[in-house]
């Protein structure tokens, strides 16, 4: 490597003559060559073979994983009193169950209102005690799923008690990018805060202020979602060994420089599929099986954050390719 570093020098002073102008890049040129390079990359696939991709990663890796599912779900129960949070929802959507006869509304509208209401409570602590264990568990739950990802598709075996002891070296740089994700956030909490201000005033009955209100909201979170862009695939790069999270914050920008808005195309995907799935299988258990209501949606709401890992590291392997 010295050598090839020698003999470039060499080359540099045999072909440019002491004393001559080194012309300068300038930005535009830099950027003109920069989004060039990016054309020449692999596309990023699309939403569909991304999801593909993750229930391929479930099924061939389906035991440790689970396992790892599985661990998590207990230590919310027994700590944070998780599976608890969820009977006052449920006990008001078989109220609303049982009152729907002799109204207007249809028992397959009253079941999505009865999603809704899960969804809501979701991550809902009686205390805030519990919500604090519950942030917690979140955060160790992602470094464990990270590291194991990261191992899986490396070709490693490895066992769900291995994975909660060898996944934790990186969790105070992990809790720094997790710290800026939340002040990329206050953009979108602010329109949101704004918005549900004017929807729920007395102003709310003018057009005007409405469209305005709204358009601040989309502005605001399309600048929270451009951030969040980069920012989001930094909590992977910085489980890197020997990884600063400034670096990892710099790096991030750099991998999705130029391909922001498909990304966050990619990234506003995650949630509607993961909300249609657990749809999918809630309402009809709302309507045929209310017993089986909230296991069931607590179970989904376990397995959904290993989803949400799984399908953004698929993403983060994309941009490398």
């Amino acid at each position: 490597m010295a050598e090839k570093k020698s003999s470039n020098k060499s080359l540099t002073k045999k072909t440019i003559p002491a004393g001559a102008r080194v012309r300068k890049t300038t930005k535009k040129q830099a950027k003109t060559k920069a989004k060039a390079q990016v054309r020449t990359l692999t596309p990023l696939p699309n939403v569909f073979k991304i999801t593909g991709q993750v229930f391929s990663i479930f099924v061939k890796h389906w035991r440790p994983l689970l396992g790892i599912v599985i661990v998590y779900l207990l230590l919310n129960i027994i700590f944070a009193s998780g599976l608890s949070n969820l009977t006052s929802s449920v006990d008001q959507i078989k109220t609303d169950l049982s009152t729907s006869s002799g109204t207007t509304a249809h028992p397959l509208t009253k079941a999505i209102s009865g999603f809704g209401t899960l969804v809501g409570s979701a991550g809902v602590s009686g205390s805030a005690t519990g919500s604090v264990l519950q942030s917690v568990l979140f955060v160790l739950e992602s470094l464990v799923i990270i590291w194991s990802l990261r191992q899986l598709l490396a070709g490693k075996t490895i066992g769900v008690k291995q994975a909660y002891y060898h996944s934790m070296y990186p969790l105070v740089p992990f809790l720094l990018i997790v710290f800026v994700i939340i002040l990329e956030l206050l953009p979108i909490t602010v329109g949101a805060s704004l918005l549900n201000a004017v929807l729920t005033s007395a102003v709310s009955s003018l057009a005007a202020a409405a469209w305005f209100s709204w358009g601040i909201f989309l502005l605001l979170a399309g600048w929270s979602f451009y951030m969040l862009s980069s920012s989001i695939f930094a909590l992977y790069i910085v489980t890197l060994p020997e990884m600063m999270p400034r670096d990892a914050l710099r790096s991030a920008k750099n991998l999705v420089r130029y391909r922001r808005w498909g990304i966050i195309g990619r990234v506003v995907y995650l949630p509607v599929f993961i909300l249609v799935a657990m749809a999918i299988v809630m309402v009809p258990l709302i309507l045929l099986a209310t017993f089986l209501v909230a296991p069931a949606f607590y179970f989904l709401s376990m397995l959904s954050i290993l989803f949400v890992h799984t399908y953004l590291y698929s993403v983060y392997r994309a941009l490398l390719a």
